[in-house]
């Protein structure tokens, strides 16, 4: 979340970075100095130009493997290695008298630094970090070796720039604070309270996105609807609680035995949902169903009591038993059902509880 936000700002960054340069650049002309001193700057403003505009015409153009604390580090770097050019020749031109008015270097590299530590506000040490080398390196060469005014304004820049850390500090907490709200929001919206998996929302979405990738790549994918046998009979005998201890232990087991890519979620009650993607064929999620069956049919010490869970399965794969979320989920449910209504068990013989389905521990 901090990178989504902060790759916002990249393009601002870029423009600070170039109206400065451009700005010394036409001062340093008008004043007569000569072009080596600031030729350098011409080069890296063009750079500038063109990494903002190869940013801006592809801004969705990111590796997904790509760490977010090296981007984040890599965009830390440049940011400041900016400022950190922009600050050694301001302390030349302070200090060899190159320009009559030195006024302008110090409050334009001033004005850059206050302008990218903002849009860095949510990485905290950049933005601090391009403070302190933009402000305070010709802060304190015009207190040294400037006249009465350049001294006042040096200290100005300094008081500046304590105000702006500060500032930037509770910017980052502020952000910092939101981003978390906002996460924890979303998590609550998509993710089952009690088992953690994905809720039913999230399932459908994971379903709609994987319907639209069929439709325009061919991906296909599957469904298993998995449903807990005799669980009615835990909660009335043994209580809501142990039922819920139970629903936790399955989830836990079926996470454990997802593959690559296959997300398991909680559609409510006793109702567990898989999606698997790349299964293409009845047989494939057969086996993969069977798998998650196997997979948490064993026995579990819920408070003092041995439940052995188990559960019917109905499975549904995309084109051949339905097209889009709905239709598979009406077909795998009706396979789920016609399973209980026929008394049926998985080849592994985990379609029920054992008999009795519960024991205390003595």
């Amino acid at each position: 979340m901090q990178l989504r936000r902060a790759l916002t700002h990249v393009p601002m960054i870029y423009l600070v970075a170039i109206f400065n340069l451009v700005a010394v650049m036409i001062l340093s002309a008008h004043e007569g100095v000569e072009i080596i001193y600031y030729a350098w700057m011409g080069v890296f403003a063009i750079a500038c130009v063109a990494r903002m505009i190869m940013w801006m015409r592809f801004p969705n153009d990111r590796d997904p493997d790509v760490n977010p604390q090296k981007i984040l580090r890599s965009l830390s770097v440049i940011s400041v290695g900016i400022i950190t050019f922009l600050s050694v020749w301001s302390v030349f031109a302070i200090s060899t008298d190159m320009f009559a008015n030195q006024m302008f270097i110090p409050m334009s590299l001033v004005f850059g630094s206050t302008c990218i530590a903002h849009c860095l506000a949510c990485i905290r040490k950049a933005a601090v970090t391009v403070l302190f080398v933009g402000v305070l390196p010709s802060a304190v060469a015009m207190i040294l070796v400037g006249d009465f005014d350049d001294m006042i304004m040096g200290w100005s820049m300094i008081t500046i720039a304590l105000l702006m850390i500060r500032f930037i500090i509770d910017s980052y907490n502020q952000i910092i604070s939101g981003l978390i709200m906002r996460h924890t929001i979303w998590k609550q919206a998509h993710s089952d309270p009690l088992t953690g998996l994905a809720n039913r929302r999230a399932m459908m979405s994971h379903l709609h996105l994987a319907e639209q990738s069929f439709a325009n790549e061919g991906n296909g994918f599957a469904i298993a609807l998995i449903d807990l046998n005799q669980f009615k009979q835990v909660n009335d005998n043994l209580g809501h609680d142990i039922g819920d201890e139970l629903l936790v232990e399955v989830a836990s087991r079926l996470n454990q035995s997802s593959a690559a890519k296959e997300i398991v979620g909680r559609l409510g009650g006793d109702e567990f949902l898989i999606f698997m993607p790349d299964v293409t064929e009845q047989e494939q999620a057969s086996a993969r169903a069977t798998a998650y069956l196997t997979g948490f049919a064993r026995p579990a010490n819920i408070n003092g009591h041995i439940l052995t869970p188990s559960a019917s399965v109905g499975i549904a794969v995309q084109a051949c038993d339905g097209h889009g979320a709905e239709q598979l989920l009406k077909a795998a449910d009706s396979a789920l059902y016609k399973m209980k209504r026929a008394g049926e068990t998985t080849r592994n013989s985990v379609g029920k509880f054992a008999t009795p389905p519960f024991r205390k521990i003595a």
